[in-house]
């Protein structure tokens, strides 16, 4: 695309974009520089918050340079996103960073969307549609800021401003020989040598590849998404016609709904309440116990179920009541998850896992709550209050730091019997619990703890020194304050 296509580019905030290189051209060269310093480290330190805080401060700005007018009910996705990049730096678990990070881009695409666009129309499908293909459709638009450079560097500027590429063109020289020169002086003075050597190492990256990518992933990443969105005309949505005949639906789910009828009186009937005899060889313990996972799954595939009839299948009251008894089945289902699944955990202890198992539980449970109303209130805003309602209790549950809370049940229930090779495996937010309960002291004291840990150690990662300030992470600084007060030479350290 040459520079009279851009000219004829409709979208004025596209235009705008192409044209004005030196806010978000230069904006973005300054944000990829941002971007690598945070991660380069990894998504575990303080760099996290740093670059959540200078993402949104860049955004913002740049709403403010296309003129778009901030929704306020963004704000929401705003100071949530910020929340997850602050429990990122509190954590020292390798599965709560990484659904953090995951929540954290989703947030910050449903902060784009609610700017960009009139998403009030939006139904489930739609959001869900944008949120898959933004982040493939903005890779698509990374050559708009080699247009916007392009632009830049090419078009006729008045003669004050003119003089500004010539500066760029001039670093892009001097970039090369200044390799060169440096090359060749440290190799002619060994004092220049080591004085080079010395900041190289203290101010340079160790890998260079590593933040270069992290630096080009900044630069166009961001360009490409604010491109991309800007070019998108969709702020005047209209509503989609349901064109799904609705006995389509009545059908399969009639014949669902049956099962599930059947399915949920054995489960009054037997787990509930107990009243009638099991198959030979089958104890109640081994009944309960067990099942827990598939029935998760079928509650999934059933909200799925209930999102796709709400979102394409024309209304009809019979399709209403289906849905209805259907969505009863499954609450039944999912209290019959529960159950099963607290009773495995006080026979086997709480993992990570049947930890995650129960809040999915809860955040299914809720929005199936949701699911009913828009059956009957069709322009209820169900998506967004799925958003927020997972949103809150994923909050909920990063900031209770799941490995403090398995280590500390699991201790609590009974020292004797807790997998210690398991509460090893944890991350370092789980070593305050050890140390709460006198794991740590009784391993140390006790015959036979120290037979059950050996020859088990504390990992690693419990006395990790951060690499740097912005690598620094609050659960491995304390982790390490409480293994301190301990014997360091013990063979567990």
């Amino acid at each position: 695309m040459d520079v009279q296509q851009v000219e004829n580019v409709k979208d004025p905030k596209y235009q705008m974009i192409i044209e004005n290189f030196r806010f978000f051209g230069i904006g973005c060269i300054l944000y990829g520089i941002l971007f690598a310093i945070c991660l380069y480290y990894g998504f575990f330190g303080i760099s996290v918050p740093i670059l959540t805080i200078g993402t949104q401060i860049y955004l913002i700005l740049c709403f403010k340079r296309l003129q778009l007018d901030r929704n306020k009910k963004s704000y929401f996705y705003l100071v949530t996103w910020l929340l997850l990049g602050i429990s990122n730096c509190l954590t020292g678990s390798g599965n709560l960073v990484f659904f953090n990070t995951c929540g954290m881009f989703l947030l910050f695409l449903c902060f784009l969307f609610e700017n960009y666009f009139h998403t009030e129309k939006w139904g489930f499908d739609k959001f869900l549609l944008e949120l898959i293909v933004t982040p493939f459709a903005a890779v698509g638009n990374v050559d708009a800021f080699i247009l916007s450079a392009h632009h830049f560097f090419t078009v006729k500027e008045e003669k004050k401003n003119s003089k500004v590429k010539y500066v760029w063109l001039g670093i892009l020289i001097a970039i090369p020989l200044l390799i060169v020169i440096l090359a060749l002086l440290a190799s002619a003075d060994v004092v220049f040598k080591n004085i080079l050597f010395h900041f190289s190492w203290n101010f340079m990256p160790k890998r260079p590849i590593w933040f270069i990518i992290l630096f080009v992933v900044g630069i166009f990443g961001s360009h490409g998404i604010l491109a991309y969105l800007s070019g998108k005309v969709m702020n005047e949505v209209k509503e989609k016609e349901k064109k799904w005949e609705p006995v389509v639906g009545i059908t399969f789910l009639s014949i669902l709904t049956i099962v599930y009828l059947v399915f949920s009186v054995i489960q009054i009937s037997y787990l509930f309440l107990g009243e009638f005899t099991l198959p030979s060889g089958v104890t109640y313990a081994e009944y309960a116990r067990s099942g827990f996972f598939q029935l998760l799954f079928v509650c999934l595939i059933n909200l799925a179920t209930i999102l796709i009839c709400i979102s394409f299948f024309r209304e009809q009251k019979a399709l209403k009541i289906i849905l209805t008894i259907f969505s009863a089945c499954t609450y039944i289902m999912l209290a019959s998850s529960a159950m099963r699944m607290i009773l495995y955990i006080e026979a086997y202890q709480l993992t990570f896992l049947r930890l995650i198992v129960l809040w999915a539980l809860v955040v299914i449970a809720i929005s199936l709550i949701y699911c009913l109303i828009t059956i009957y209130k069709p322009d209820f805003r169900l998506f967004s209050c799925i958003t927020i309602t997972v949103t809150v209790c994923y909050l909920v549950l990063s900031f209770a730091r799941p490995d403090y809370v398995i280590a500390k049940y699991n201790l609590v229930s009974g020292k004797e019997k807790a997998d210690l090779s398991y509460l090893f495996s944890l991350s370092s937010d789980a070593v305050a619990a050890m140390d709460e309960e006198g794991l740590i002291e009784d391993i140390l004291i006790n015959e036979e703890f120290y037979d059950r840990a050996y020859p088990q150690t504390l990992p690693s990662h419990y006395y990790i020194w951060d690499e740097s300030i912005l690598s620094f992470n609050f659960s491995h600084y304390k982790a390490r304050n409480i293994i301190d007060g301990y014997l360091k030479d013990s063979e567990l350290f």
